[in-house]
């Protein structure tokens, strides 16, 4: 990145927030209802997209200010060049044009796309609280990398396994720092204090892994709040992917409908074998079928009911710590639902090892560079 783009992106973990006049979260929502309820005739049931409203003054859109991507630094399954080369390969090949910002891939050129707001989503496997030690704030059993075209409205999700092998930055307990070390990913969390320090530093460690792409915004919500959220949908219900026990003995084979609510939404969501190295695979897949299932009630609920993103965002507030407000909800939802609702959802693949008697995922590197590109570029031939 430049000296401009990296202070940017660090400020906003070290520097003190702009203040910029901004409207309030019931204005905003006010004036949301009154445009909608004036244009919903021809698009009953649909918001309409008035992101426009927000995008001045915010922080939401810095993609215009980078420079320069990192890619090709751990891509080494296929050559990379700086420039197109004079005959074609008879191999796949990287071209990595403009400081990165413009890629060359298998015949088709792709550029960053400037119009991404990204949110690093984080389930918390402890009650979120202040940690008076490092350590003591849990971990991350879910994360998500959302990532929106805020032109647009296509979202793409990348689902990250916890156990991915990843650069951590790790504090003792007293707060010392210790230098980045090589670990699960899911352990950034845990380096903080159990609030905002753990999830910068979880946003640090995935941007790291996506070649320091900058991540804008972060929400962690623990299984209190999970619980919560999945209440207000009204209960998912899925189709068990393996044969099941739940907490109270019930069982249930695979195929079987479930509807998760209580201690079987905890027990289908965080279940996995100890026995086994790639454990949590299986328990991603179960993960991944819920987002699925939940993000459909939620867009069901909020085409009936233009505040329900809102009114479950300020719900879920005593489980979670993030750094979005009322209007970067709005501004967010408002687009996703306006531009159709849909989004893709991907994982990224790898070998499972082992790394000081830890199970470690170690990502497959294509794979890796081709999830970016899908996330963070567009392609324009």
């Amino acid at each position: 990145m430049s000296p401009q783009t990296e202070r940017h992106y660090q400020g906003r973990f070290s520097a003190p927030k702009k203040k910029t006049a901004r409207m309030t979260g019931a204005a905003v929502l006010l004036l949301a209802l009154l445009l909608s309820l004036v244009r919903l005739g021809a698009e009953a049931f649909k918001l309409l997209s008035y992101a426009d409203l927000f995008i001045g003054g915010r922080n939401m859109l810095i993609y215009g200010e980078v420079n320069a991507v990192d890619i090709g630094k751990t891509v080494k399954e296929i050559p990379i060049y700086n420039e197109l080369p004079s005959s074609e390969p008879e191999e796949d090949y990287i071209v990595r044009l403009n400081d990165g910002t413009t890629i060359v891939y298998q015949g088709r050129t792709y550029e960053l796309n400037r119009n991404l707001a990204t949110i690093l989503f984080l389930g918390i496997d402890h009650t979120i609280h202040d940690a008076e030690l490092v350590g003591d704030g849990g971990q991350s059993d879910v994360i998500l990398l959302i990532a929106m075209d805020t032109k647009t409205g296509k979202t793409r999700i990348l689902n990250i396994s916890r156990d991915t092998y990843a650069e951590v930055e790790a504090y003792a307990a007293d707060g010392v720092y210790m230098g980045t070390k090589p670990l699960q990913i899911t352990t950034a969390f845990a380096y903080g204090n159990g609030k905002e320090t753990s999830c910068e530093n979880a946003v640090r460690s995935v941007s790291r892994l996506l070649y320091n792409l900058p991540i804008h915004s972060y929400l962690a919500l623990d299984m209190n709040g999970i619980q919560a959220a999945n209440e207000a949908v009204g209960h998912v219900t899925v189709k068990a992917l393996d044969d099941i026990e739940m907490t109270d003995g019930t069982k249930f084979k695979k195929g079987d409908p479930i509807e998760l609510q209580g201690p079987w939404l905890d027990r289908y969501l965080r279940t996995r074998s100890k026995k086994v190295v790639d454990a949590n695979a299986k328990r991603m897949e179960r993960q991944v079928q819920y987002v699925q299932a939940f993000s459909k009630l939620v867009v069901e609920k909020s085409k009936a009911s233009l505040s329900f993103p809102v009114d479950l965002f300020s719900a879920l507030a005593p489980y979670m710590v993030t750094n979005l407000d009322i209007p970067d909800v709005t501004f967010l939802s408002s687009t996703f639902l306006s531009h159709g609702a849909e989004f893709t959802l991907r994982s990224i693949t790898g070998t499972y090892g082992v790394l000081n008697s830890t199970a470690v995922l170690y990502p497959d590197e294509l794979d890796l560079f081709e999830a970016v590109l899908e996330l963070f570029y567009l392609p324009v031939d």
